[in-house]
């Protein structure tokens, strides 16, 4: 096998992960589930699940996990590791067998991809360069003393960027317990312990004063003095809790360094102590320079006697208090002043977070995100709602010039805002959310560069098409959704504005196109569609939107609009220049106005109803409602079965295919649960009616939702409002799957 890697056992079980980093989804018809991953709409790229390597079919070469790495990215070796961790990969640095005595690598660094050395013959990590030289080592052994449970390797090596011309790193590691003398660069799961635990225990013992000092360089010239030091590994960004218990009993004085970092130091020092040592002080060294420490207070003439002679007078050192890094609150507390829950559009939008805005082609969503950015740059309210004043980022990744040409100033010229300095900024070049994270960064930089040419701040973002801003991206793959939704999320946590995504609804029009991610992992959700068979005297189509999702607030709410034509100019030939804008109908005489009467439904209530809409319109599972039923003239009634089939079709994941058994399972079990709740309220609010076999709706007005199929809507009807059943809801259809 050509271009196979040394390295390909360590690495085999990443073979099939990486391979989807690198390619995507795996071809679900041409994979196997134990055997064989198969990439690419023909399979060219396939994984052996069982030997962890990677194979080409059209140019006939393959190889190991580092190979496909190095080949799909340039880079090799020790780079093509990093990648790995750079991307999620847990892997252990393994120190290699040292270098032959002659022959073979050299011990300034190897062969180009193999282990690297320095000049002693010290192996070197992946973390340090090549030239770096390990300079000492620190033991970290058990109570004992005689065996070590793990040490703290210094590194060093030169560097002209640094102000000493030098840097350096320490590195963790412990006894390969199969490789004699050599080392795990990972001290995963090892209980940390105190330096230079054995002495410190007789100190204890002997009623001495103990000093802690964050650094075993420190510890080790205070042990040369006599003075019974430690510290703990990992420097002073913390003092782990686990090695707590060494201190019972002990009188504890921790000399501080001359910083910010040193005071924070003795503040969890004293909090990991509580409740073990005797008492805790903290030792601030006078005459100190700043980040000076008492290794730099010993070699200017610093004694013994003097440290003890300091440390009668330290004060008692005070535990730091406990920070709270996910924002807890207090049962007692959550009446005090705090962060508020605040809207953008008030029972539309949550201010500062994540949204969709959903709709299919021709549905007029692109116009109602235009709408929506234009009231929150105004401060106007939208539909009748209170709108908060704030500035607006437009990304327009689809059309951007017909939005910038026309659509804006559409708006523009029907509302007369032309002159005005508003807080708008439309970007007009395509935004990536998933190669990579450096056109994340780049986007977040923009839109914080003209948040700070605003008069007010920040308030909305929009993205406008989430398809466009994800080339690549498979919009089925959980794994692929997840990367691009954690990068909208860091641009609404970076930026504190509200982030809407402009996005396609799936083919069967009741959720958003892909994984099932994209709507679980947003506060709000709003639907836009046309209205069957509702127009204006005009004859302009009216359309509505729906909040089907408000994370904490009410669902179902709508409103309803059309898109009067703007003329903007004329073109070379004479032809009108033309768009469109938002407008309630009520605006256009004439107009069809939302019948206030009507009932108001939300969430599974929506979907359920509208399969039953898509039912009966269909003459393959709608007929005619016999004289028997008492119906009105025209009405159509279907089969629960059928309807039952048609909601399951729209619930079921585009990636349903891919689940395992029992995940479908739950989805099924789920979906007819869904059915039976929302039949349920359909029949209490006598919208629809049902016997043992069949389902047909009552002609009762649902706000969005046109008259019943096969009734006219010249012909006015007599509402009829049926007395609810006996049994409600009904018994539950068997279907097998969906």
């Amino acid at each position: 096998m050509a271009g196979a890697d040394q390295k390909t056992d360590e690495f085999a079980r990443h073979a099939a992960a990486v391979a989807r980093e690198l390619f995507g989804a795996e071809n679900p018809k041409l994979s196997s589930k134990d055997a064989e991953l198969r990439f690419g709409e023909h399979g060219r790229h396939s994984v052996d699940l069982k030997k962890g390597t990677y194979f080409d079919h059209k140019d006939g070469e393959g190889g190991g996990v580092l190979w496909l790495i190095e080949r799909e990215t340039g880079k090799a070796g020790r780079d093509a590791v990093e990648w790995m961790r750079d991307h999620g990969f847990h892997i252990e640095d393994r120190e290699a067998a040292p270098p032959p005595a002659s022959g073979g690598a050299s011990a300034q660094g190897g062969a180009r991809n193999g282990p690297r050395y320095d000049r002693n013959g010290n192996w070197l990590p992946n973390r340090v360069p090549d030239h770096a030289e390990l300079t000492k080592v620190f033991d970290y052994t058990e109570p004992d003393g005689s065996t070590i449970r793990y040490q703290v390797a210094r590194f060093d090596w030169t560097d002209e960027t640094k102000e000493k011309g030098r840097d350096k790193t320490f590195v963790q590691r412990a006894p390969d317990p199969n490789r004699k003398d050599r080392f795990n660069y990972t001290v995963k799961g090892i209980e940390p312990l105190p330096y230079r635990l054995a002495e410190l225990l007789e100190d204890i013992k002997d009623g001495s004063e103990i000093f802690i000092s964050p650094a075993e360089k420190k510890v080790d010239m205070l042990r040369e003095l006599g003075v019974p030091a430690t510290c703990n590994s990992g420097g002073e960004g913390r003092f782990p809790e686990e090695i707590a218990h060494w201190f019972k009993g002990a009188n504890v004085t921790v000399i501080e360094d001359n910083d910010e970092a040193g005071r924070k130091y003795t503040g969890k020092v004293a909090a990991a102590l509580e409740g073990y040592a005797n008492r805790v002080r903290y030792l601030r060294i006078p005459g100190l320079p700043e980040h000076g420490n008492v290794d730099d207070w010993l070699p200017a003439g610093g004694t013994a006697e003097q440290l003890y002679a300091l440390a009668r007078h330290a004060p008692p050192a005070e535990a730091t208090p406990f920070e709270s890094r996910f924002g807890a609150v207090s049962w007692l507390d959550f009446d005090l002043a705090g962060p508020s829950y605040e809207y953008l559009i008030k029972g539309v939008l949550t201010a500062g977070e994540l949204s969709l805005l959903l709709g299919e082609s021709q549905s007029g969503k692109s116009f109602l995100a235009i709408d929506i950015a234009m009231a929150v740059a105004r401060g106007v309210d939208w539909f009748g709602r209170r709108a908060m004043e704030g500035g607006v980022v437009y990304q327009a990744g689809e059309s951007a010039i017909g939005v910038r040409r026309k659509r804006f100033p559409a708006y523009r010229k029907h509302y007369q805002v032309a002159d005005q300095p508003l807080p708008v900024v439309l970007l007009q070049q395509p935004l990536d959310l998933y190669s990579s994270d450096d056109p994340t960064d780049a986007f977040i930089e923009e839109c914080k560069h003209w948040a700070r040419t605003f008069h007010v701040p920040l308030r909305l973002i929009v993205i406008d098409t989430f398809n466009k801003a994800t080339p690549g991206a498979n919009e089925n793959d959980g794994k692929d959704m997840g990367v691009v939704l954690a990068r909208c999320d860091r641009i609404r946590a970076a930026t504190g504005a509200h982030v809407l995504l402009v996005h396609h609804l799936n083919a069967g029009g009741t959720k958003a196109r892909g994984h099932t991610s994209l709507f679980a992992n947003v506060e709000n959700v709003i639907l836009t569609r046309k209205v069957e068979n509702a127009h204006d005297k005009d004859q302009r189509a009216i359309r509505e939107w729906t909040i089907s999702k408000q994370k904490d607030g009410e669902d179902g709410q709508t409103g309803r609009f059309v898109l009067p034509q703007v003329v903007l100019g004329q073109d070379r030939d004479g032809d009108k220049i033309t768009s469109c804008i938002v407008a309630p109908p009520a605006e256009f005489p004439g107009a069809e106005i939302p019948n206030n009467s009507a009932i108001q439904l939300g969430g599974k209530n929506q979907v359920v109803l509208r399969a039953l809409y898509d039912v009966l319109e269909d003459e393959t599972t709608g007929n005619i409602a016999p004289p028997e039923f008492k119906l009105p003239l025209g009405a159509r009634i279907a089969s629960r079965k059928d309807h039952a089939a048609k909601f399951y079709a729209a619930e079921k994941p585009d990636d349903f295919s891919e689940k395992t058994d029992e995940e479908k399972a739950k989805i099924e079990a789920a979906a007819r649960q869904a059915l039976s709740r929302a039949r349920g309220t359909l029949l209490s609010k006598a919208i629809i009616g049902m016997d043992e076999e069949n389902i047909w709706l009552t002609g009762k007005p649902v706000m969005g939702f046109g008259p019943p199929p096969g009734i006219s809507r010249r012909r006015k009807r007599e509402e009829q409002e049926p007395p609810p059943p006996d049994n409600l809801p009904f018994a539950e259809d068997d279907l097998e799957g969906f």
